[in-house]
């Protein structure tokens, strides 16, 4: 029987690096310098390589737009480097790994782990983030020897749920989320079990195909990685192997610590709010202090609410996870992905709170609490980072989301159950020290990713994509403004499908501008019912492609619904228009410093409204043309106003503590 309290504990052990053997250190001390640049390069290239033959021997949305990794582990579990995607399951793919170890091979057990074994979870509680992440674990031996593993890991779009799409809204426990598989043998020598195959395709009976064709895939980029490790093992021996992992390890835990020290020691926090545990509209607190001193950060999340009745909660591994999201694209973009750079790092987690929730709540909507988490390691480490290293200061970026999923049946019969990957995969970027973001970057959780093609989308014959376009005045505003996110229209051509829409931020922007940099925008969940799209397109008629004026002027006929970004389970049936929407960037500085000819460009390009040329930047155009003098004036009078509108603190924070708002909150 599981022990989940003891499994938990465990958790915040097998986080950081396991301790080195005398044998290891050993064998590291003989690796030479251009011999270490030579080996590690080649592992670096055999993930890459294992990383495309995921790519290409698998189905899913996710899986195409980069939404993956595939991690080398010594043979102890620590990550030695990784090919990502997600960076994610850098931090925590190791987990599951260690928990295996745990039990099969210390432990009394009757599984035991051998050459041609694969073993398979996607149970959170044993070091997954939520279930829709489905992990392949591959022991590695030489000679007899377990000297690694490799790990595949992808988010899949079905998990049996009580709702399609993996993430249901409605789950209220751990009961509501679908298949929760603790680590089992799903192959052996070499082959995949059917009777193991038939169990996971019968729980994702939504999408059975994608369900198996993907599991093989994660299997097959293992295994890719196992006969690469063995090659090398066989020319170097494996000895060196061992060395070449801790001195791996142990070059990424200088390197991060080398980077720590050269920052200002201090305490640094941050504040978010959520509005929302996925069921319900709430106000939920996420608080972060980031204690650095010498070579070392502490992170704490004293101060955040307790664990909520919604999906809206993690594990406390998963704070591992979402930092890690942060310091590898940003400030550790140039060290290894590997355990080793995340062991200067300490985390104090609440038990009971949103963030170290007990193992029957649910977690399968965490990702949209981990962005509030992110948020704050982009607000509380750029003030860190400014005074000695502003070049890798960034504001957040969009940290909102209107992602979603659909179920349906494809154009060859096929029932299959996809997401809307264009809008996660086109976030806007944050705002840095001394440029813009980057419109339409990329994935919050994985920069690397890409949005598929638009013909790629409507292959499945369910929609028609109507627009795909920058959504203007979503990002922050800023000396430099933040990214541009984007606006997604499709309409139903083969219904009926079942769709849904997850996020947050219908009523709190939380995600922080930075130095006076204002927060991305709040985000509503838009819809058509009974439209006549499709009536329009036959005939040939134009119609606006921009969600704006598309509301604005109702030049579509049928029933437009306005709700929280995170909208329920639904049905669409043909001519159905469903759009989905993602925020920009946070911006960074005032916006009163920003320059004039940059505020008319962002105009000219349909990035701003001539309503925030005006009142937010204080910029005076006139028939497309630029007034220096009057704009001059303006940002005089603007400074004058808050001035005037300002208060002390003592009066800002009697007003600030209200327990709730002075006003009621409409509803859509």
């Amino acid at each position: 029987m599981l022990d989940y309290g003891a499994i938990q504990i465990s958790m915040r052990e097998w986080i950081r690096t396991e301790p080195a053997t005398d044998h290891e250190i050993e064998q590291a001390s003989k690796i030479q310098p251009g011999m270490y640049e030579v080996y590690s390069n080649k592992l670096d290239v055999a993930l890459d390589e294992a990383r495309t033959v995921f790519v290409r021997t698998g189905v899913s949305a996710f899986l195409r737009a980069g939404d993956l990794v595939v991690g080398l582990h010594n043979a102890k579990g620590d990550l030695v480097c990784a090919s990502c995607g997600t960076y994610i399951h850098a931090a925590i793919a190791q987990l599951p790994i260690k928990y295996i170890i745990d039990l099969y091979i210390k432990g009394d057990s009757n599984v035991k782990v051998k050459p041609g074994d694969i073993f398979y979870t996607n149970e959170a509680l044993v070091g997954g983030l939520h279930n829709p992440d489905q992990i392949a674990m591959m022991p590695i031996f030489f000679e007899g020897e377990l000297i690694a593993w490799s790990s595949a890991a992808v988010h899949q779009q079905e998990t049996g749920a009580i709702e399609p799409g993996g993430m249901p809204q409605t789950a209220t426990s751990r009961h509501d989320e679908g298949m929760r598989l603790t680590p089992i043998k799903i192959a052996e020598n070499y082959e995949i079990r059917d009777d193991l195959m038939d169990m996971m395709v019968n729980f994702i009976s939504r999408a059975p195909q994608m369900q198996e064709i993907d599991v093989r895939a994660r299997c097959t980029a293992t295994d890719k990685l196992r006969q690469r490790v063995q090659e090398l093992a066989q020319e170097i021996g494996p000895d060196c192997v061992h060395g070449l992992f801790r001195k791996m390890i142990d070059a990424a835990e200088s390197g991060a610590r080398a980077r720590i020290s050269s920052w200002t020691d201090g305490v640094y926090r941050s504040v978010a709010f959520v509005d929302t545990t996925g069921n319900d509209e709430t106000l939920l607190k996420v608080a972060l202090a980031v204690h650095k001193k010498g070579d070392s950060i502490h992170l704490d999340f004293t101060g955040t609410s307790p664990e909520c009745e919604g999906s809206y909660n993690t594990y406390g591994h998963g704070v591992a996870a979402f930092l890690a999201t942060y310091l590898y694209p940003y400030v550790f973009h140039d060290l290894p992905v590997s355990t080793g750079t995340l062991t200067p790092f300490t985390f104090e987690v609440p038990d009971g709170s949103l963030l170290n929730a007990g193992h029957e709540k649910a977690v399968c909507n965490c990702v949209y609490l981990g962005r509030s988490v992110i948020s704050l390691c982009f607000d509380a480490f750029t003030r860190l980072l400014y005074s000695t290293d502003p070049s890798r200061a960034v504001a957040a970026p969009s940290s909102h989301s209107g992602g979603g999923s659909f179920k349906g049946i494809n154009n060859i019969g096929w029932p299959i159950s996809e997401s809307f990957s264009f809008t996660l995969n086109t976030d806007g970027q944050g705002a840095r020290h001394d440029k813009d973001g980057m419109n339409a970057h990329g994935f919050f959780y994985s920069p690397w990713g890409k949005t598929n093609n638009l013909e790629d989308f409507e292959e499945h014959g369910i929609f028609l994509g109507l627009t795909r376009r920058h959504f203007n005045d979503a990002h922050g505003f800023g000396k430099y403004r933040g990214g541009v996110g984007t606006q997604n229209m499709n309409v139903v051509i083969s219904g009926p499908v079942e769709v849904t829409s997850r996020g947050k931020g219908s009523r709190i922007p939380h995600d922080n501008g930075v130095f006076g940099g204002y927060a991305s925008t709040s985000l509503p969940g838009i819809s058509i019912i009974g439209s006549d799209a499709l009536d329009l397109l036959e005939n040939e008629v134009d119609f606006p492609v921009s969600v704006r004026e598309l509301v604005v002027d109702r030049s579509i006929s049928g029933d437009y619904k306005f709700e929280r970004i995170n909208r329920s389970n639904r049905t669409l049936e043909t001519g159905d228009i469903w759009i989905t929407l993602s925020s920009g960037g946070g911006g960074f500085g005032d916006p009163l410093e920003r320059d004039p000819n940059s505020v008319l460009s962002d105009l000219n390009n349909d990035l701003i409204s001539n309503w925030t040329a005006r009142n937010v930047y204080h910029v005076h155009i006139k028939n497309g043309k630029l007034d220096l003098n009057k704009t001059k004036e303006l940002r005089s009078n603007e400074l004058q106003s808050r001035l005037h509108r300002g208060t002390n603190y003592n009066d800002f924070s009697n007003n600030w503590s209200k327990k709730s708002p002075p006003i009621p909150v409409s509803t859509f």
